[in-house]
């Protein structure tokens, strides 16, 4: 997947000293000369934990054999973790200051390692699992042209390789010559069949032979490497935090999630001897140990703690508006941003100055975003981010040198920190949650009842298709599904039901200006909403025609929509021309009230109304009075 760059890469390492060194070109240690990490962007490494230790040592022994594990990440050593881009998840591995392997999650399999060479150095003495030896032709092809291995190469093989395996190519005297993924099966390696064995990812260099994994460090280490860059961070944000509070005369706030970026924030405003309130939005779908770190961060601070909970608003709109997705984030509304205007609203009516722990890391519309900003969903709150050009690793390396008491859940494998059941995260945090999460079972059981009532098959539900409206092409191409994108266009409620109109109650900002949700309770007719929806603008309707899109408003066959506008006034007129399109389109009774209204013949009555497309210039002329807009009213909720 194409790599996304949000900032500058600051990730360097000190090989004398075997720590990660930020931005400096010489290490704070020992003063000797640091080199750039060659990472994937957007290159946000972090620091990995015991438990992200054990677990990937577990993975590697399972793949390759007792003993590679530990070969591989060796104890008293640091590692990092860079998130790169995938069809779900993989993390860099980085050791020595060098990309070691990856950790790929698989929808459909779970997580493997995908081993550089230099990991596969490392297991070479050890390695029983996963191999595959080639003659010396071979083995001459894969080092000067880095070509594949093929079959009729192949001397022997571990007995149990099935194809898209990772392997380790080795020479008869079992010197690691390359690393790759089968294309065959061990039987037929052996039987000499026609065709590649081992599709060569990456070749055994020189330099890797002779490399070890360098002397021991500690974190402790790593700080002190590390000092100019983390008081120089540390000093230009507290100076910013005290201009804007001297300049704004506002009451200061910081808004707490429990998570690594809020709590950095919150111990620079206080570096910067500024008392603020702590503010923290309570979505109804926290993990237990972030509303614990919450409240006892508030106490050992000795700070006012504000909290607005969403209740049961998310499992009280779920059976409404179904399963939130990437593309589809109806419980942002309904859990977050509710709430977090409520709380300000009624705590800070006259104004407050919140500072947010956002990086422009994280995603390109916070890379986008300034480092201060007005909400523009409550006016009278000033967001600003101390933090907004800070990696990963200074937030942790800050944190690490304050002895900082961050949220435990990070030292459980955990990389983000947020609504346990985010259509955001990916399958690999969802095996994590399903694990810490006291409410996993609640949302397991939503899920089946919503997949059962719309006939979905069970593959939605067991590789989390249920996380987009549109499912990417190549997720479907990823786990071989052809087919679930017509069985999700013919679900939906029964016909005869009663249609109805849901929208969320708040707005979120986008590219466009804002956006917002809906649902309609049945499923729709598309040819009819399609032809009808002209009136709206030109029409776009896909090949399948179970998406309908018209001046930024997407109306999916199955009930649910999303409308963009630049204010909120726009946003609420196309709710509601598309309610009055919708309505009309289901239950036009062709009374042609509205054909006289068309200026340019383009409303023909045909038993029921409908447009020709050729004459319509989009003029919106036939909205207007509608028996059964009127007639159903008071059915709508907008």
């Amino acid at each position: 997947m194409a790599a996304v760059r949000l900032g500058k890469m600051h990730l360097r390492w000190c090989d004398s000293c075997n720590v990660p060194v930020l931005e400096l070109p010489s290490c704070g240690s020992c003063g000797g000369k640091t080199r750039q990490v060659k990472l994937t962007p957007p290159g946000d490494a972090r620091p990995a934990f015991e438990h992200d230790f054990e677990k990937l040592r577990s993975l590697i022994d399972g793949q390759f054999g007792a003993g590679c594990g530990v070969a591989v990440v060796p104890n008293g050593r640091l590692m990092l973790l860079n998130k790169a881009p995938d069809l779900d998840r993989m993390d860099e591995v980085i050791l020595g200051g060098n990309v070691v392997g990856a950790v790929r999650y698989d929808i459909r399999s779970g997580e493997r390692f995908l081993p550089r060479p230099r990991a596969a150095l490392h297991m070479q003495s050890v390695l029983s699992r996963g191999w595959v030896k080639v003659d010396a032709g071979a083995v001459k092809a894969i080092q000067e042209r880095k070509a594949s291995a093929l079959a009729v190469g192949v001397i022997e093989c571990a007995p149990d390789i099935a194809p898209g395996d990772e392997v380790i190519v080795i020479d008869e005297g079992g010197e690691v010559v390359s690393v790759g993924v089968s294309k065959m099966a061990s039987y037929d390696m052996m039987a000499r069949r026609r065709g590649t064995a081992v599709k060569t990812r990456w070749t055994a260099s020189d330099v890797e032979r002779v490399a070890d994994w360098g002397p021991e460090a500690s974190w402790e280490n790593a700080i002190e490497a590390n000092r100019e860059a983390i008081d120089r961070r540390v000093s230009e944000a507290t100076a910013f935090i005290k201009k804007l509070v001297k300049e704004r005369a506002l009451p200061v706030a910081v808004s707490y999630s429990g998570g690594k970026d809020s709590l950095a924030t919150l111990l620079l405003v206080l570096e910067s001897d500024v008392s603020p309130k702590l503010l923290f939005v309570d979505t109804g779908l926290e993990f237990e140990e972030t509303v614990r770190n919450v409240t006892e961060t508030a106490e050992r601070h000795s700070l006012d703690l504000i909290v607005e909970s969403a209740g049961d608003g998310f499992w009280n709109n779920v059976g409404v508006f179904g399963p939130p997705a990437k593309d589809y984030r109806w419980c942002c509304k309904t859990c977050k941003l509710g709430p977090a205007t409520r709380l300000i609203q009624k705590h800070f009516s006259q104004g407050v100055l919140s500072f947010i722990g956002q990086r422009a890391y994280e995603s390109e519309s916070r890379a986008r975003k300034g480092r201060v900003w007005k909400n523009p969903w409550t006016p009278n709150q000033l967001g600003a981010s101390p933090i907004q050009r800070w990696t990963a690793m200074h937030v942790w390396l800050y944190l690490f040198d304050r002895r900082a008491r961050y949220n435990v859940l990070y030292e459980r494998g955990f990389e983000r920190i947020g609504c346990f059941l985010c259509p955001s995260a990916d399958m690999a945090e969802f095996d994590l949650a399903q694990k810490s999460a006291k409410d996993y079972a609640r949302w397991e059981k939503a899920l089946k009842s919503y997949s059962e009532s719309k006939g979905l098959r069970e593959e939605w539900f067991r590789y989390g298709l249920w996380r987009w409206r549109r499912i990417p092409k190549s997720v479907l191409d990823s786990i071989g599904i052809d087919e679930l994108v017509a069985s999700c266009a013919n679900a939906g409620t029964d016909a005869s039901s009663p249609l109805e109109f849901h929208t969320t109650e708040a707005y979120s900002p986008c590219v466009e200006g804002l956006s917002m949700e809906g649902v309609f309770t049945r499923t729709l007719d598309m040819d009819r909403v399609g032809n009808l929806l002209n009136a709206m603008g030109v029409v776009t309707l896909s090949p399948d025609k179970r998406i309908a899109e018209v001046a930024k408003v997407t109306v999916f066959s199955d009930g649910p929509v999303m409308i963009k506008a630049n204010d909120e006034e726009r946003l609420k007129t196309k709710a509601a021309k598309l309610k009055e399109v919708v309505m009309k389109a289901t239950g036009c009774a062709g009374c042609g009230i509205c054909v006289g209204r068309c200026p340019n013949g383009a409303l023909i009555l045909d038993g029921r109304a409908r447009i020709d497309e050729s004459l319509c210039d989009h003029c919106g002329s036939c909205f207007g009075p509608c028996p059964v807009v009127a007639f159903r009213e008071n059915q709508l909720d907008i």
